[in-house]
């Protein structure tokens, strides 16, 4: 097996598992999503905030496939530098999409 593949699957694994939240197409439920109990109590909220938690992903995937792009050698998975660039744009992402949630106010 290729180890230069490794950090691409998951981008690409979250890259698709994105799409679905983005189109509103996943109901509320407790196995995909951005699972809080804020956007489990309220529909509306869920789909709000798993709509923007699903562009963050997207773009946190994005981002660290153009970085192994322009160095591939850290998409082996055999560095630290390597996971620091598939982790820390998915560590803002969940950030951001946290304060999102925040920002949306108290449901109901």
């Amino acid at each position: 097996m290729n180890t230069i593949l490794s950090f691409w699957v998951p981008c690409a694994f979250i890259a698709v598992a994105s799409v679905p939240l983005i189109l509103k197409i996943v109901p509320p439920n407790r196995l995909y999503g951005f699972r809080t109990p804020k956007t489990l109590a309220n529909r509306d909220v869920w789909f709000r905030a798993n709509r923007f938690a699903g562009w963050a992903l997207l773009i946190a995937s994005a981002t660290s496939a153009f970085l192994f792009a322009l160095e591939p050698q850290y998409a082996s998975g055999r560095s630290l530098a390597g996971l620091g660039i598939f982790i820390m744009p998915l560590v803002i992402a969940v950030v951001t999409s946290l304060a999102y949630l925040q920002s949306l106010g108290e449901p109901g």
